[in-house]
């Protein structure tokens, strides 16, 4: 076995694969009735498989530092401490808005079509990544199903395209 160097450029995220790996731990998690992790492994699901889907069908393309970016999406990313605008998918619910604008300008067929029956309402508007902090009250047996179905349809949307081959890179 051999040390990886500092220097040695990471392997792409294979946002497919983590999306389903996610939710098969949410279901787990749901099961025992765990609702902070089921509900935010829910949504990195979820954010995974969108990910995957404008990567994988809409455009969007790993930078140097293999985020996920797209040249038609541009909003003003206020979590930093100085906001700036960028082009660069971040997180839920936000996402969610990247992956509307980017199937609508793609309806006329092919993949577009395919994923904008999914994004009429967008499931995780009040889901967020920093709720794997909150104490769990908040969060409802409702949530999750909504969020575990929403996971599901993405990655079951991701693995249909791949079947019909309307893929935009290897």
């Amino acid at each position: 076995m051999t040390a990886s160097t500092p220097s040695a450029t990471p392997p792409p995220p294979a946002f497919a694969t983590a999306s389903r790996n996610h939710y098969d731990a949410a279901l787990l998690a749901a099961e025992q009735d765990l609702r902070i992790s089921a509900d935010h492994l829910a949504g990195l699901a979820a954010e995974c498989a969108v990910k995957a889907i404008l990567i994988d069908f809409l455009g969007s393309r790993l930078d140097a530092r293999n985020m996920p970016e797209h040249p038609e999406v541009k909003y003003l990313d206020r979590s930093r401490k100085k906001p700036q605008w960028t082009n660069k998918h971040g997180h839920l619910p936000e996402l969610w808005e990247h992956l509307t604008a980017v199937a609508h300008r793609r309806r006329g067929g092919g993949a577009g079509a395919l994923f904008t029956q999914l994004i009429w309402k967008n499931p995780f508007a009040n889901w967020d990544v920093a709720d794997r902090y909150c104490d769990g009250t908040a969060i409802t047996k409702a949530d999750i199903d909504q969020h575990l179905k929403a996971a599901y349809a993405l990655i079951a949307a991701h693995e249909q395209a791949s079947i019909l081959g309307t893929r935009t890179r290897a």
